[in-house]
């Protein structure tokens, strides 16, 4: 049996063994530290999505979108003329509008011109029709070279629009509400389809272009509407 040991003994033992134990590793003895572990590395995940998967997901998100043009009574349909200060783009809306009518009678859609950025806005919420809209930018008259774009898109008015996540929540209890909790005027947007012209030349050259680009993209649109409304 070990005799035991004071204090002052007990530390130099401790650090006798803890010498040892360094001398055991090959520290302390002139030989060089081991290099420290390399970092591990991570690759990305490299699974893929089989093409087949990809078309059902593509399918479905298409057949979702489409029913969200479902119901909707009739059309607005806007492109600015009265309120364009570019040359080209009023005499593109004005050709549109003299067209639209045509198409909107192939699919037997009731609609309605708004002929102001007040029946934009006004028409929409009076009588719960979509709105399609034909947002439209030109370079300066003159300018070359000359670009010309258009957004056309269908757009959901909704007059009391709150963010769900309003709901989570606590009633303010007389407090000033949160925006979140304040029934809004908005416009959703449920279809779009844009495009972009350009040309070294004056942008004159590219009104036809441009009318028959919205027109396109009018009767896409259309077509899509009267198909899930339809069953076509």
């Amino acid at each position: 049996m070990n005799p035991p040991m004071n204090g002052p003994e007990r530390a130099v033992f401790r650090l006798k063994l803890a010498a040892a134990m360094l001398l055991m590793f090959g520290w302390g003895s002139g030989q060089a530290e081991p290099e420290p572990a390399a970092p591990q590395t991570f690759s990305p995940d490299t699974a893929s999505i089989s093409p087949a998967v990809k078309q059902k997901v593509l399918e479905h998100m298409k057949q979702t979108n489409l029913e969200r043009l479902k119901g909707w009574p009739g059309i607005i349909f806007y492109c600015p003329v009265e309120e364009a200060e570019n040359p080209a783009v009023r005499a593109i809306c004005t050709a549109v509008n003299a067209d639209v009518g045509n198409l909107m009678a192939e699919h037997k859609v009731p609609f309605q011109i708004a002929k102001s950025s007040f029946d934009r806005h006004f028409l929409p919420h009076m009588s719960g029709r979509l709105l399609l809209v034909v947002d439209l930018a030109a370079t300066p008259a003159g300018d070359q070279p000359a670009a010309i774009s258009a957004e056309v898109q269908g757009l959901a008015h909704y007059a009391h629009a709150v963010n769900w996540s309003s709901e989570l929540y606590p009633e303010s209890g007389g407090k000033e509400k949160s925006p979140l909790e304040v029934p809004q005027h908005v416009d959703a947007l449920l279809w779009e389809s844009n495009f972009i012209f350009a040309t070294a030349g004056d942008q004159s050259t590219l009104v036809e272009q441009s009318k028959a680009a919205i027109e396109e993209r009018v009767r896409n649109f259309l077509a899509e509407f009267d198909r899930i409304n339809h069953k076509r």
